[in-house]
C-alpha cells in the first residue's frame, strides 16, 4: 500500500514539474506525452479524460465534447473550433498512428484553461483599462470614408458606457484624439493596477475581399505567432497570464460574433508591444477591416458600433462570471 501511494506522489510530482500548476487541476496524473519537432507534444486523448470529456474520432478530425462544449481538432492542422469560433493553436496538432497529440504549451495555455475549472485562474475584476488604438498624428490605417483612430475612439467610449453601467471602474488610455506610444499605453494600465486591459483597432488588407474580426492575445514563450511558422522563446510579463489571457480574448471574439453574426477570424496570437508588458490579463480586438467596403460601412453605422460595443462588453462579462465556475 505505502509502495503504491509513493508511486502516485512521485507521478504527481513528475506531472506538476513537467506541466505546471495548472494542468493538474483536472488533468490525469498519467498524462503521456512524447517529443516531436523539437517540442513535447501530449496525448489529446488522455487530456479529454482527465477533462471528462468524450471522444469521436474520423480520418478528418477528432471531436472532443464536454456537456455544451464541443472542440474540433484536424490532425496536422494549426487551429481548432471550439463551440464554433476558430481557435489559432500554436503548434499543428500532431498524430503518431491512430493518436492524436497536441502541443504542450497550447494543452498548458489553451485546453487546460478552456476544459477546465476557471478558479485556479480567478483574480479579482473591478477595473478595466480600454485602450482606442492610434490617436492624434498617428491616425492608424484608413478606408475610403473613415480612419481607425476615430473609429477605436468611439466604439471605445461605448465599451466604457456599458462596462460602467454593470458596476466596473473602466479608465481609457485616450480619451481625445491625442498621440500616445504603444509603452505609454502598456504602462498607463500597469499604473492604474488594472485587472484587465483591452486594446481597440481596425484591420486593413491589400486584398480587399478580407473582412471579419479577430482577438488576438499574447504569443506564449516558446511558441509561434499565428501569423509566423518560427517559435520565440523570449517571455515577457504579459506571459504571467497567458491562460487568462487566451480565456479572455476567446470570450470576446465569441461574443463579438454572437453579437455581429461577422465572419470568423478567429482567436489568434501575436506579440504586439502594446501586449507585452501589461502586468494583467490582455487582449487586442481587431473589430474589421476598413479596407473592405462591407465592413467600412459596418464600422461607420452607429447600430453596428453599438453591437460591437456590446460583444466586447459582454465577451468582459462572460470572462469574468467564467472564473467562478
Amino acid at each position: 500500500m505505502m509502495k503504491r501511494f509513493c508511486k502516485s506522489l512521485l507521478l504527481l510530482i513528475f506531472s506538476c514539474f513537467l506541466f505546471g500548476g495548472a494542468v493538474l487541476e483536472a488533468a490525469p496524473v498519467r498524462l503521456r506525452s512524447i517529443w516531436s519537432n523539437g517540442r513535447r507534444n501530449v496525448n489529446l486523448l488522455d487530456a479529454a479524460a482527465g477533462f471528462g470529456a468524450s471522444v469521436s474520432r474520423s480520418a478528418s478530425q477528432i471531436v472532443l465534447t464536454q456537456g455544451k462544449n464541443r472542440l474540433v481538432f484536424q490532425p496536422d492542422k494549426r487551429y481548432a473550433y471550439f463551440n464554433n469560433v476558430r481557435v489559432n493553436l500554436c503548434f499543428p496538432l500532431l498524430r503518431q498512428g491512430q493518436t492524436p497529440y497536441i502541443g504542450q504549451i497550447d494543452y498548458n495555455n489553451v485546453l487546460a484553461p478552456y476544459l477546465g475549472s476557471k478558479r485556479v485562474y480567478k483574480h479579482p475584476v473591478g477595473r478595466i483599462v480600454l485602450d482606442p488604438g492610434h490617436g492624434g498624428r498617428d491616425r492608424g490605417t484608413a478606408g475610403q470614408r473613415l480612419q481607425e483612430k476615430t473609429i477605436t475612439l468611439n466604439l471605445t467610449n461605448r465599451v466604457a458606457r456599458i462596462l460602467r453601467s454593470y458596476g466596473y471602474k473602466v479608465d481609457l488610455t485616450r480619451t481625445r484624439d491625442a498621440t500616445l506610444s504603444l509603452d505609454a499605453r502598456s504602462a498607463y494600465a500597469n499604473r492604474a493596477k488594472a485587472d484587465l486591459f483591452v486594446s481597440i483597432h481596425v484591420n486593413s488588407a491589400a486584398d480587399r475581399s478580407v473582412r471579419g474580426i479577430e482577438t488576438f492575445c499574447l504569443t506564449p514563450e516558446g511558441a509561434a505567432s499565428s501569423n509566423s511558422g518560427k517559435p520565440d522563446p523570449r517571455k515577457y510579463a504579459g506571459n504571467a497570464k497567458n491562460p487568462q489571457n487566451f480565456l479572455l480574448a476567446y470570450n470576446i471574439q465569441r461574443s463579438m460574433l454572437a453579437q455581429t453574426r461577422t465572419t470568423d477570424r478567429g482567436v489568434k496570437f501575436a506579440r504586439f508591444a502594446v501586449l507585452r508588458d501589461v502586468r494583467c490579463p490582455a487582449a487586442l480586438v481587431e473589430v474589421g477591416f476598413v479596407s473592405n467596403r462591407y465592413d467600412e460601412a459596418n464600422l461607420g453605422s452607429a447600430a453596428y458600433q453599438d453591437k460591437l460595443a456590446r460583444g466586447i462588453a459582454a465577451g468582459i462579462l462572460n470572462y469574468h462570471r467564467s472564473l467562478a465556475r
